[in-house]
């Protein structure tokens, strides 16, 4: 008899595993939640388990931490699909030039453009890092955070991922030969 209720209790314990393993509650002063199985302290952080991976957050960003029954779920972030995007409809202000479909798609168009063929020549140019002197290469260095920077600040980065990507694989190229040089 013995056995089958130490059996039934094992099998509850799988079956509904909050019972034996606790869940908190992490609760930002943003109203940000985060349902982890495990945290702890380290220096000025709370340090816990989300998504995979190891998250750490400023003590002084949350607002209280507490055991739930909810279930902490471990689901990792697939690097291979990509987040659906929202399109937002929004009015028109009073007044403002109201775009036709062409005329917007136009205008991407050309920005899309220009961003592409300073890309492009930076790619061409990257080609030649052999070949260049150690000042060549922080000025080359330059060019590549101007562009970056420039991405950003017209707020296309989701445009342009994997260029960006390739500008960051640029500079670490950059970094290595002059790190080779010295």
């Amino acid at each position: 008899m013995k056995n089958y209720i130490a059996v039934i209790v094992t099998i509850a314990f799988f079956i509904c595993p909050s019972i034996c393993l606790p869940s908190y509650l992490i609760e930002l002063k943003n109203g940000s939640t985060f349902i982890t199985n495990h945290y702890w302290k380290k220096g000025m952080q709370i340090k816990f388990y989300f998504r995979g991976g190891v998250v750490g957050i400023s003590r002084n960003l949350i607002r209280k931490i507490e055991k739930t029954d909810l279930v902490y779920e471990e689901k990792t972030v697939s690097s291979q699909k990509k987040p659906e995007t929202a399109s937002v409809k929004t009015e028109p202000e009073v007044g403002a030039k109201i775009k036709t479909e062409g005329e917007a798609a136009d205008t991407a168009k050309k920005k899309d453009d220009l961003f592409m063929k300073e890309f492009n020549s930076l790619e061409k140019k990257f080609k030649n890092i052999r070949v260049m002197t150690t000042p060549e290469l922080y000025n080359f260095a330059k060019e590549l955070t101007s562009f970056r920077d420039n991405v950003q600040k017209n707020r296309l980065s989701h445009v342009y991922v994997n260029q960006i990507y390739a500008i960051y694989s640029m500079g670490d190229e950059i970094e290595s030969a002059i790190k080779r040089r010295n």
